[in-house]
């Protein structure tokens, strides 16, 4: 019996790493994103499909992230623009959860059609304008609003 004791408690030692810190890695990788398709999006690309793949239950930490002004590898020639790390997540978080950027225009956030690529079409109101797209969307997914 001693055996069968120990055999559990060296299983239950092993447990799955906590998913919050797998998907934190998904998303910090987006930063390597180099090409962004207006339809497909980031399709492909390895950070892209690991953030994907987790569907709706990343959708909190893709919000905390919209705020996130790290550069990407994504850069437009024609606008001069290089993409956020925050730009991407609020996209993919648009695509996740059915959202239209319409939905955060008294927020602050304006997609034009300038270019065809939107993601390099995003723009902010003021520098605060991040901050309460993520409180909306923090209401959305909470059902307050």
């Amino acid at each position: 019996m001693r055996g069968w004791t120990a055999l559990l408690v060296l299983a239950a030692a092993c447990s799955e790493p906590p998913k919050t810190g797998q998907m934190e890695q998904a998303i910090s990788g987006l930063e390597h994103l180099h090409s962004w398709d207006p339809v497909m999006q980031g399709r492909g690309q390895y950070a892209y499909d690991a953030v994907m793949s987790w569907g709706p239950e990343i959708l909190p930490l893709l919000v905390e992230h919209i705020a996130d002004e790290t550069p990407t590898a994504l850069h437009d020639d024609f606008s001069g623009r290089t993409a956020k790390v925050g730009d991407v997540c609020f996209l993919m978080a648009l695509r996740i959860s059915g959202r239209r950027w319409e939905d955060f225009y008294d927020d602050g956030v304006f997609i034009s059609t300038a270019l065809e690529n939107p993601l390099f079409c995003i723009r902010w109101s003021d520098r605060s304008a991040r901050r309460r797209v993520q409180a909306r969307f923090r209401a959305l997914l909470a059902g307050k609003d």
